[in-house]
C-alpha cells in the first residue's frame, strides 16, 4: 500500500536538496534573516557549512504552513489601498549601511529580502512590513491581554529595523499570525497582533531601548561574525541571551532535547557539528562544506 507521509517525505527532502543552500539576496555572506542567532550560526552560515540535522516531517509541514501564511498575508496587502501601495519580497543590500550610521561599524556584506514595503501615496513615507507566524505557544507569549503586553521579539525587531535602515524607511510593522490554535489563552489558529514603531520611539519594551538602538546592536554582532569569517574561522559558541547580550556557551545541549538551554541550540541545524567542536574560535577546515 502506498505510503503518504513517506512519499511527501521523500518529496521534502528532494526538492530541498535540489533546491541547496538558499543564496542571500545580493550574494553577501551574511543574511539578514540570521538576525538573534548565535555568532557561531552565522559564520557558519556564511562559510556555506553543511548541516548535520535533518528536519523532522513537522518542520516541513511548518515551513509549508508558513509560506503559505506569509503569501497569503502578502496578497492581501498587494491592492489599491487607501493612500498607500505595498511591495512584496523586496531585495536589500545593508553593506553600505554600516558608512551611514557610523558607530564604529565596519562595513561587511550583509543582505536579505523583506516581506513588504508599504509606501504612502503622496508623501513617499515608507514601513517595512515584517511577518511571523507563530505557534500556539509562541503566540500565547506574545499576546497582549490586560496586564501583560511584552510586545515582539527583540530579534524581529532587529531584523525588520535593519531593513528600515537600508531603505531609510521611516517605521516598521510587525505582523504575528497565530498558525496553531491555543484554546485555554484564547487564540485561535489566524489570529493576528500587529506593531508598529517608529525606529526611534521609546517604550517600555527590551529594558527602553529604541528599534533603532536594537539594530545597532545587531550590526555589531554581525560585524564580529564578520571578523572571524575574514579571518577563515568559525566564531565562538556566542548566544544572544533574551537582553541581546552574548554568552559563551560552553556546553551546547544536543538537537531537540527537551528543556535545554539556550534553547535555540536545540533547534540548530548545525547542532552535532557545533558540539563536535570547542566553544572557541576554530579553523573553517575543521568542518565540511557545501559545494554549491
Amino acid at each position: 500500500m502506498l505510503d503518504v507521509q513517506k512519499e511527501w517525505m521523500d518529496n521534502q527532502i528532494r526538492l530541498r536538496d535540489e533546491a541547496g543552500p538558499k543564496p542571500t539576496a545580493f550574494n553577501t555572506p551574511f543574511r539578514v534573516s540570521d538576525a538573534g542567532a548565535c555568532i557561531r550560526k552565522r559564520t557558519f552560515s556564511a562559510h556555506n557549512a553543511m548541516e548535520s540535522e535533518e528536519f523532522s516531517p513537522q518542520t516541513y509541514m511548518a515551513f509549508e504552513i508558513g509560506n503559505a501564511i506569509h503569501k497569503s498575508v502578502q496578497d492581501a496587502l498587494d491592492c489599491d489601498g487607501n493612500g498607500w501601495y505595498f511591495e512584496a519580497e523586496v531585495p536589500i543590500d545593508l553593506t553600505e549601511v554600516s558608512k551611514k550610521v557610523g558607530h564604529g561599524i565596519e562595513e561587511f556584506g550583509l543582505s536579505g529580502h523583506c516581506d513588504g514595503i508599504i509606501t504612502q501615496n503622496g508623501s513617499g513615507i515608507q514601513t517595512i512590513v515584517e511577518i511571523k507566524t507563530v505557534s500556539g505557544y509562541a503566540a500565547k507569549l506574545a499576546w497582549p491581554y490586560p496586564g501583560k503586553d511584552e510586545g515582539p521579539k527583540r530579534e524581529h525587531v532587529a531584523q525588520a529595523t535593519l531593513y528600515a535602515l537600508g531603505i531609510e524607511a521611516d517605521s516598521i510593522l510587525i505582523v504575528y499570525v497565530a498558525k496553531e490554535s491555543d484554546y485555554r489563552a484564547g487564540i485561535k489558529a489566524g489570529d493576528m497582533v500587529e506593531w508598529h514603531f517608529g525606529l526611534h520611539e521609546t517604550n517600555d519594551y527590551w529594558n527602553g531601548q529604541t528599534p533603532y538602538d536594537i539594530a545597532m546592536d545587531e550590526l555589531r554582532h554581525f560585524q564580529y561574525a564578520a571578523r572571524y569569517y575574514a579571518k577563515d574561522q568559525i566564531a565562538p559558541a556566542f548566544v544572544p541571551n533574551d537582553h541581546g547580550e552574548l554568552v559563551l556557551v560552553h556546553d551546547r545541549p544536543e538537537y531537540q532535547q527537551k528543556g535545554a538551554k539556550p534553547w535555540n541550540c536545540a533547534y540548530c541545524q548545525y547542532n552535532t557539528v557545533c558540539r563536535s567542536l570547542s566553544e572557541d574560535e576554530v579553523p573553517v577546515e575543521m568542518i565540511e562544506r557545501s559545494k554549491r
